[in-house]
């Protein structure tokens, strides 16, 4: 029984960092991918060793359990400790809304630079948001003028 148990807390970390080594090899620079890598196999090695005292069927069963639960908390881990970045989110909205939208923005303090179009129906709008707060609240506007949007980040350097 302290076999399955070493096996399941250890199989459950090692989904864990393998999901933030997933995300960060794709996002993040040479140095971190190396780094979260050498963990994570390192760690595969105490996984692996600890799967001989364990029968199959188990082994089969802790590894899906953990694979569900490991990567939702591996990527929520990844969420609450992703730095605020700067997005621009790009709507296009009738131009009769336009005035509303543009006070319901205001009203909550929320950064935009709206745009003259030779199209007399549509208007296009920039938001722009830093936290995560933020983009909530603009969700909720959206919501009420069921606005088309698509969404960039900024976090480039020079």
């Amino acid at each position: 029984m302290n076999f399955i148990l070493l096996f399941f807390v250890a199989q459950l970390i090692n989904v864990v960092l393998s999901t933030i080594k997933s995300v960060i090899t794709v996002k993040g620079g040479k140095l971190q991918a190396s780094i979260i890598n050498a963990v994570t196999y390192s760690f595969n090695i105490i996984v692996i060793k600890s799967l001989v005292d364990v029968d199959m069927m188990v082994a089969i069963m802790v590894t899906i359990f953990t694979n569900l639960f490991g990567v939702y908390l591996g990527l929520t881990i990844l969420d609450k400790l992703r730095k605020d970045q700067l997005w621009k989110i790009t709507t296009t909205l009738p131009t009769s809304n336009l005035k509303d939208f543009k006070h319901d923005l205001n009203a909550l303090d929320i950064s935009y630079i709206a745009y003259e179009t030779s199209w007399d129906d549509y208007k296009v709008v920039d938001i722009f948001s830093k936290h995560k707060n933020d983009s909530r609240l603009i969700k909720t506007v959206f919501k009420k003028y069921d606005v088309k949007y698509t969404i960039s980040a900024n976090r480039g350097y020079l």
